[in-house]
This record gives structure tokens, sequence and C-alpha cells, in this order.
């Protein structure tokens, strides 16, 4: 090891498992650290608990998870380790892929077991590049179960006040899975995966201290037995008799390792900014290996003045304007250079190089829409219509928009006419936007012919504004084993240290990517770290994690019979009993079961339920415009309906949006 760091005369607090970050890594752990008898505590850096995965749409990504079981989605190991081979460009190593595979599905029952979290497949959405051997059409993606989990943490916040201290995003929530508002105050996305896991730590008595950054690691004998972290404006030394946990999330909001390692030099974080690589430091002081540390999850980005996150400048997330019909991406020639719909394909043409000018090939990138496009979906904090802001710019032709964006007013005007000539015939022959599962889904009108991700630019006046890079995390850190240990440069285990989330490699998949990864990786060594500090066997953590998940059936058949009487449906005994194919519930249909968008607009339309097995499915329109199925928990379902029937919830949940877009514009005008 390549640093000492003195043991100090007292300790303020001694464990025998100490988590650094309280990710979602960090309190799978945690939890499980506690199941298994060890006492833990969790520490993090901000004020607010969650990290990036709060910001996040809070999904992972479980292969043959027994959610797809129940839901008859077929799924092998064979196919998601092909998939995997196939497209990690050969940088992931296969005994950590391996162990994603086959732990990854006893984890997520074991969690569900241990802990109030409550996950459901999206079983229509399919792997990013779900026409490549091994890729599936649905059902490995899971996402917190929106209703149920938004109501079993809203009744808990009042007993648990602590449950408020998980970020909020500043912004809209940003999720790849339909969400029933994307309101960033309800327990949503990954406010409802930490609030799940959070949850759980507070009724095991883990104490998570906030305001408490981990500095620097203390080790005795080669062995890393605790940290020295701040509390209070002074030192608060922890004691760790088992080990220490860095899961502290990526690098992305410091400059310096950015320039060091990414091959975009300025990146703008869109998560919180103590993700510095505080771990990743802590780490390599103490001799680990680092590795993958040029990937990061590349997304597009604006400058809007007065945005700020914890007093920073805050670059929001594009992503959602852009993919759909009436827009394109251009670069710096004026000229159209990635598939706008798939965000991983914006992130390629950042970081294309022009090899002749050794100069990036494309940036800074353009965001051009028409009329039509501003007439259908607010542009960030602007409403549709044509209300202008400073940072858009607006030319009643093609040229003039061209000329005040400083780009070739001939290559623009030749890029969109190419454009609108095949995007009309829905077509997009240069980048093939529209033509997988992953784009068509991307489109807000999945129904729209000929293809749901093109429409041409043909309304005039035509707006526009540069983008910027921003990522929602680097993902390279420090290199582990199956057992989530760190690395040293050597190859030798470090004893005593381990480390998840964005702060250990991505050694499991490499280069291959698809939404909910990142948060996989996270909860399985987070959970896998906790078991080899204990000692446990892995053939008694495969015992532990065969328990049913509880409270699941039984209580969710007995809590149903209010639930299924307002949709049509008979409960007989224990059992739910369709009465038909359907149960249209004529009851609530355009009246009252209608969860808003920020712009007012219609995110979720009720309108029929029908029994799967122990849950129930929810049938509606999402975005106004296309059926959705949403799967929930009876018990679930029937705390929706009593939310509903109190007064002060129904004014939250269907105007909170006007209140939103109220105070923002109040405080602006201030």
């Amino acid at each position: 090891m390549s640093r000492h760091v003195s043991v100090p005369e007292k300790w303020d607090l001694e464990v025998d498992f100490a988590v650094a970050g309280s990710s979602a890594g960090g309190l799978t752990a945690a939890c499980k650290a506690h199941e298994l008898g060890l006492s833990t505590v969790v520490l993090e850096k901000a004020a607010t608990l969650g990290g990036g995965t709060a910001f996040s749409g809070g999904v992972i990504w479980i292969p043959c998870n027994h959610h797809m079981v129940e839901e008859d989605i077929p799924d092998s190991r064979q196919a998601a380790l092909e998939h995997i081979r196939y497209t990690s460009m050969g940088r992931h190593d296969e005994e950590m892929l391996a162990t994603y595979l086959d732990k990854g599905p006893e984890m997520l029952r074991d969690v569900e077991a241990i802990t109030p979290l409550r996950m459901q497949p999206a079983t229509t959405l399919p792997d990013y590049r779900e026409y490549l051997p091994g890729g599936s059409t649905g059902g490995r993606l899971l996402a917190p179960d929106p209703l149920y989990m938004a109501q079993l943490l809203l009744d808990a916040e009042s007993e648990y006040p602590i449950l408020s201290k998980i970020r909020r995003s500043p912004f809209p929530l940003f999720s790849a899975v339909p969400l029933p508002t994307n309101d960033p105050r309800f327990y949503v996305a990954g406010r409802a995966l930490i609030g799940g896991l959070l949850l759980g730590c507070i009724q095991k008595g883990i104490e998570v201290l906030d305001s408490t950054p981990a500095r620097s690691l203390i080790v005795q004998d080669g062995r890393v037995i605790g940290l020295r972290a701040e509390r209070e404006g002074r030192d608060f030394f922890v004691k760790a008799n088992k080990g220490v946990l860095l899961a502290t999330g990526g690098y992305e909001w410091n400059a310096e390792m950015n320039k060091r390692f990414m091959r975009v030099a300025e990146i703008h974080g869109i998560t919180p900014p103590g993700n510095e690589g505080d771990g990743h430091t802590m780490g390599m002081e103490v001799g680990g290996a680092v590795a993958l540390m040029d990937l990061s999850l590349l997304m597009p980005t604006v400058r809007i003045p007065g945005d700020e996150i914890d007093g920073k400048p805050m670059y929001r997330i594009w992503q959602f304007n852009i993919g759909q019909p009436g827009n394109i991406l251009v670069n710096k020639e004026g000229k159209r250079c990635c598939d706008e719909a798939f965000y991983p394909d914006i992130g390629r043409a950042f970081e294309s190089m022009d090899a002749q000018k050794l100069q990036p090939a494309n940036l800074p990138m353009f965001w051009i829409v028409d009329q039509n496009f501003r007439d259908r979906i607010p542009v960030g904090p602007l409403p549709k219509g044509t209300e202008m802001a400073d940072w858009l710019h607006k030319g009643d032709t093609i040229e003039e928009l061209a000329e005040k964006l400083g780009l070739p007013p001939a290559n623009l005007k030749e890029t969109v006419e190419r454009f609108n000539k095949y995007a009309r015939e829905g077509l997009d022959p240069d980048f093939r936007r529209g033509e997988t599962g992953y784009d068509k889904r991307w489109g807000f009108w999945p129904n729209r012919k000929p293809n749901p991700a093109l429409g041409p630019l043909d309304k005039p006046p035509f707006y526009g504004m540069q983008l910027h890079v921003g990522t929602v995390g680097n993902m390279g850190g420090l290199v582990t084993n199956t057992n989530a240990q760190v690395i040293d440069v050597a190859g030798n285990p470090i004893p005593g240290l381990y480390a998840t989330s964005n702060t250990a490699a991505p050694l499991a998949f490499g280069l291959a990517y698809t939404s909910g990864m990142v948060g996989g990786k996270a909860m399985i060594f987070g959970w896998l770290a906790a078991q080899h500090a204990s000692g446990i066997t892995s053939e008694a953590a495969k015992e532990v994690a065969k328990a049913p998940v509880p409270g699941r059936q039984v209580a969710a058949r007995e809590a149903a019979g209010a639930a299924i009487a307002a949709s049509g449906q008979a409960a007989a005994g224990n059992k739910l009993v369709s009465v038909g194919e359907s149960a249209p519930v004529e009851a609530v249909r355009g009246k009252g079961i209608r969860i808003l968008n920020e712009d007012g607009s219609s995110v979720l339309d009720l309108e029929g339920i029908e029994k799967a097995g122990d849950r129930l499915c929810m049938k509606g329109r999402l975005m106004g415009s296309f059926s959705t199925n949403m799967y929930i928990d009876a018990t679930g379902f029937y705390r929706m309906l009593r939310m509903l029937i109190r007064p002060s919830t129904i004014v939250f949940a269907l105007l909170s949006p006007v209140y939103w877009l109220r105070d923002f514009y109040r405080s602006r005008s201030k």
C-alpha cells in the first residue's frame, strides 16, 4: 500500500461494517450486513441522501429475475451472457460477468425480502440493442413499483422524517420507464428505489449520518480498519472491524480527473456536486488499481441561467427533448452526426475526433426544431407555443437561424432539406433513427405513422440552441473482484476494503450498456461485499435469498376486496376472481384518476384493470396518446384508492404540476 494513515488514539464510532455513500449499492450493503449480524453505519457526504441514484429513473437490469417468471417472460442466462459478450467490446471480465448474472436474481429476491422495496419488470422495454445476439425485448429492466412505493413511502415519512432527506431532482424527472408523475417531490423512480432501501435501514436501526464525508482510509498492518470522516467541522474516526465499503458514486464533478481520464475534457455532471471521486481517491491512496476510467454515460445538456444545485451551476438534461418528430441535432458544420433518438449514439458523436485536425469532430453541437415541435412539447421551462428566452434562438428561415447560431447557412439548409425528404417517408438512411425497438419507444407518439421517431422540420419559425456535454455518471473506478474487494496494482485484494456503485469499475459488462446496468451492479456487489465481510458462505447466502417476500401475496389478496370492488371485479375468499377479460373502470374514466405532467398534459389516464397473478394490470394511456400496462400489487392499488379519496391528496396529486410552474415563474420574476 502506498500511503500510511495514522491510527487515531480514540475512535468516535466503532462498528463492524462502515459504508461511505448512501447510494443504492451502499444502502443494499448496509441492509444485508445487518441481516448477517454486523453492526453497520452509513456515512453520506451531502446533507441529502441517495446521491445520483435519487436523480435517476431508479432502474436495475437483472436478467432471469423472478418477476419475469411471474409474468411468463422468457429469458436465459446463456442469452444474457451472449449479449454482454457481443456488446462489451472485449472490455469485460468473465468472472465478474458470471457473478453478475448468477447473483443478480438472488440479490433481487433477497432485497425484496429484507427491505420494503418492491420492484416491477418493464415488460415491454427492450435492451438498448435488443436486435443483437442475446438481446431481450423486455423484462430484464426493473423499476420500483410506482404507485405502491410512492404511497408506502409517503405514509412512512410522517413516522420517519429522515425519508424527506432523500434528494429531489432540481428538474422534472427523466426516466426510461413510465412514471405516474415526473414531479420530483413524489417518491417515484430513483427516490422510490432509495426510499425503499433507506426505509429498510431505518427499520433495522442502522444509523445513517448525513453531512459526514469520508476523507481517508485508515490502515494497520496492511488492512483497512476504518476511515477518517468529517462531521460538524471536526475529524470523525470510524473503526470498521469487518470492512469499509466505498460507494461514493462517480467523479464527474471533478474537473481535474475529467481532464486526466475522459475523452472530452469539459463534462457537466447531471448528478449531485458531491460526486467528485472521493472513493476513487481514497482507494488509490492505499494502492487500489483503477479501470475503464474513460467510460461515461454522456447525455446532452443545456445551460439555462438560474439553474443551480447545491449553489453550483446546473446543466439541465435535454435528452427528453431530442429524438422526437420535428427536431434534429447538428454539429459545428451544420450537419447531422448521430441517431438523435438513441443517447449512446449522441455520446459517440460527442467523443468523435477529427484525426486530421486533432479536434473534436462535432463539438459544439446544436439542437434544431420547428414551430410544430414547439406547439406540441414544452422547451425546458418554456411552455408550448412561441415564448422566448435569451438562451433560445429563433429564425424565420433555416438560413437566418444558422446565422444566429454561427453555423454555415447553406449546410444547415441542405441538412434540413435532406432530413425532411426522408422523414416524410419514415426513413433515415444516414443514421437509421427510428428503426430499433428502443428508438420507436422513445418517441412521444409510438403509433405515429410512418415512423414515431421521425417528422420533418417544415413549419417556421425555427428554433435552436447550443448543447453541452453532460453525463449521468462517469463509470470507471476501482478494480474489484467477485466479492467486491478492491484489488491493488499488483493484483491482490486489499484486506478490509470493498467498493461498488460508480466507485467500482464496470468490469461485469465493460462497454456494453443498457439502462439499469449501473444500478444492478451497485446493488449486486454491495450485497456481495456484505456477505464477504461477514464471512458467510455462498451456499448459506443462497438459502437466505430463497426466502419468500413477506406480505407480498397474502396481504395483497386480503387487501384486494375493496380495491377490486371499485373496478367491477369480485373477491372470493383469498383469491382474486376476474369478471371477464378486463374490468373497465367506468366510474373513474375521464373523471378522477388522471395524473398530469408539469405542462398540464396527461401522463396517465386509467382505463381498465385486470388480474395478472398476484398483481393487477392497470391499463391506460400514457402521455395522452398511447396505451401502456402498469403492474402493481393489489395492496398498492388499494393504497392508491385510499390516497385518492383524501381531498388534500387529490389537490396535491392533480394540481402539483401547476404549483410547480407557478412557483418557478414567480422565482423568475423576482
